[in-house]
């Protein structure tokens, strides 16, 4: 039987997963400003995943990944062509977080 706490900590590491999934696909296709806003980030996953995940999901992942140094923060405030606008701080992913997200990766068996 699953109890409270258990689906609290399966919907935190959901949303540490998917947080890594963004910053990762980000990192790949869109490397003129790197990383992705906190704002970026709750848009993505509340329209994106299923079921959504919420804003207060995002937040936390978001602080857990950069404590842990799966992600770091970026505070360099640059002209993004593609988005049209100023960034300012935003995310990214680290090396130890790619490798984090691809052991999840390898252990669902999915990508």
């Amino acid at each position: 039987m699953i109890t409270p706490a258990d689906e609290a900590a399966l919907a935190l590491r959901r949303a540490l997963v998917e947080v890594l999934r963004q910053l990762n696909r980000y990192d790949t296709e869109e490397p003129e400003v790197p990383g992705l806003e906190a704002e970026e980030l709750c848009e993505i996953l509340a329209r994106g995943s299923l079921p959504p995940i919420p804003r207060s999901e995002t937040q936390q992942a978001i602080e857990v990944l950069v404590g842990n140094g799966y992600a770091r923060e970026l505070t360099d405030a640059r002209y993004a062509w593609s988005r049209g606008r100023m960034v300012g701080s935003r995310y990214a992913i680290t090396t130890p977080g790619k490798v984090f997200l691809l052991q999840a990766v390898q252990r669902a068996g999915r990508i």
